[in-house]
């Protein structure tokens, strides 16, 4: 079972993760890439589309930019992002795998690796 610690400790910040806009993350819904915008192990927010209703639910998948490595997601659209044209998502459910890259893709940057 996976287990998920708060890693936020901000008073004024009421979300579980902290947002990161590094690395960047590409996801690929349907036949079409999108840049998310920031991410945590919440979920995600793209810069531009897709084009779908709050509520929606989509499956994908996920890299690091840069890397060849993808991974397979199921996500909700929570809410539209009017000044970037976005979508903010909220993830259904993380694989070890998912979480695994995420947690290494934020060390390397911490460390100085690309």
């Amino acid at each position: 079972m996976l287990k998920v610690i708060r890693t936020n400790f901000d008073r004024r910040e009421m979300r579980r993760d902290r947002r990161t806009p590094l690395p960047r993350l590409v996801v690929s819904i349907g036949n079409k890439d999108y840049e998310a915008q920031d991410w945590s192990l919440g979920g995600f927010q793209t810069i531009e589309g897709p084009a779908i209703g709050i509520g929606a639910h989509v499956t994908g998948k996920l890299r690091v930019a840069g890397r060849d490595e993808a991974y397979s997601f199921e996500a909700e659209a929570v809410r539209c992002i009017r000044t970037t044209h976005g979508v903010g998502f909220h993830f259904l459910g993380l694989s070890p795998e998912l979480v695994t890259a995420l947690d290494r893709a934020v060390m390397r940057r911490f460390v100085g690796r690309r």
